[in-house]
């Protein structure tokens, strides 16, 4: 495989690279990005890995392989059909690669590698476009091939195509073009804990860290990668686009994207239920570092907390996904146990009613220190079915400086009128009693919520 430039990036499966030390410690961390939580291994591979035993690669702990299917169009891999095969067989997630080459029809590069690999079946990761060189294109010419690239196997396979490139030669080749939403394969080999990563991407999905990894069954050295999430989430990429609600609990769905197919996490009887944080049904989010379990205090001998921010965008955050057996107008109670509720701002959202309709989220903000027990955040009508939860961000409105701790622990669903059946008719689903966190009438703060991340940021341990 080819060496890179200096100001660029080192190849994908380019195991024979040559890389100078200031490449490897000299890039920019400027703009690091770390990981949400723990990583998952996987490798990149391709002729030059040569025959490889698969079996013996997922007994290393290897979850995914990336593999490649030709540089452009004149040079097919020659092993691309063994890995591919072997590699299912040893039941190892796969995807694979092309490595672009930006003066060539890139029309004719994606069917290319669409031909080899088939439609997309259920262990298979969405291709991937390995962008690092330019072919003497200047950075518009490279940028348009490339989206032509992206548009033309997203439009064949349903899914957003994976994005691998380097910070510098994102930035100065292809110009920083926006390729959103198509995840990012960053390549950067260092000792650095995170990645400094190229513009428009404010996360990283997959990170390629070296070129000189030792894995078993494969002789010589390989690109080692991980995987910036859990295995839910690796396997909510693969495959072809589920249709929720056919019947199939398809790859990329789960009991909380599609209860319909995949069942429900948890389900709300009719009378009410409660649900905690150390349950399926609960979705902690943000890097995982600042979202503290204890033992000691909490609904059900545990919960979950992290510190307050005053920032735009919330970094940590807490889901929990509901299920009704029945619709129903329910009063919505959370846990704060004393010991770590601080936050006097805690702001839940709550997403509720008919999910096919056009629905305003509705917020509450309780003052987790006023009780040591239950606290009632309002009342709701909910619909039967799922596709709604509750929702608790760390932007508060408190600064990092205070260290107010923020708490996610059981919430309580408790029926208190009769069943709103969904359709919308007798009022617009949400907090119809108006009821706030102290059982006053001052009613809850309605607003439409845009959940996600911004670029991740350091902040306080």
């Amino acid at each position: 495989m080819r060496s890179l430039l200096i100001s660029a990036l080192v190849s994908i499966g380019c195991t024979d690279a040559t890389i100078a030390p200031e490449e490897l410690s000299g890039l920019d961390q400027s703009v690091t990005v770390c990981a949400t939580g723990s990583t998952i291994k996987g490798i990149d591979v391709s002729v030059f890995q040569g025959t490889i035993d698969w079996p013996k690669v997922k007994a290393d702990g290897v979850v995914y392989a990336i593999i490649r299917v030709s540089d452009g169009l004149n040079t097919p891999d020659s092993k691309f059909a063994a890995n591919w095969a072997n590699s299912r067989a040893a039941g190892v997630i796969h995807g694979a690669y092309q490595f672009f080459e930006p003066s060539q029809d890139p029309i004719a590069q994606a069917d290319m590698m669409l031909a080899k690999t088939g439609p997309l079946k259920p262990d298979d990761l969405p291709p991937m476009i390995d962008v690092e060189v330019t072919d003497g294109l200047a950075p518009a010419a490279v940028a348009a091939a490339v989206k032509k690239w992206i548009a033309h196997v997203k439009a064949k396979t349903g899914r957003d195509p994976i994005v691998y490139t380097g910070f510098y030669f994102w930035g100065d080749n292809v110009g920083g073009a926006n390729v959103l939403p198509s995840p990012l394969f960053h390549a950067q080999y260092t000792t650095a804990a995170c990645p400094n990563i190229a513009t428009p991407w404010t996360t990283w999905a997959f990170w390629q860290y070296t070129s000189s990894g030792a894995i078993n069954g494969i002789a010589g050295n390989v690109d080692v990668d991980r995987f910036n999430g859990t295995k839910a989430q690796l396997l909510a990429m693969l495959g072809p686009p589920g249709s929720c609600g056919d019947g199939t609990c398809s790859a990329g769905e789960s009991t909380v994207s599609c209860p319909e197919d995949c069942g429900p996490c948890a389900t709300i009887e009719t009378a009410g239920g409660e649900l905690d944080d150390s349950e399926a049904c609960f979705e902690g989010g943000g890097p995982a570092t600042y979202m503290r379990q204890v033992t000691d205090a909490g609904e059900k001998g545990g919960l979950t907390w992290t510190h307050a921010t005053a920032d735009a965008t919330e970094y940590n955050y807490g889901t929990w996904n509901l299920y009704f057996a029945t619709a129903g107008h329910y009063k919505l109670e959370v846990y704060t146990a004393a010991a770590y509720a601080q936050s006097k701002l805690a702001k839940y959202v709550v997403h509720a009613g008919d999910p096919t309709a056009q629905l305003a989220d509705q917020a509450a903000v309780v003052d987790q220190s006023a009780a040591d027990g239950w606290q009632t955040v309002g009342e709701y009508d909910f619909a039967a079915g799922g596709h709604q939860y509750v929702h608790l961000g760390d932007n508060t409105g408190e600064t990092a400086a205070t260290n107010t701790q923020l708490v996610f622990d059981a919430i309580r669903l408790t029926l208190t009128g009769a069943n709103y059946d969904g359709s919308g008719s007798d009022a617009a689903p949400g907090n119809r009693a108006g009821c706030d966190a102290t059982g006053s009438s001052g009613g809850a703060l309605t607003f439409g919520l845009v959940l996600g991340l911004a670029a991740f940021r350091r902040r306080r341990c």
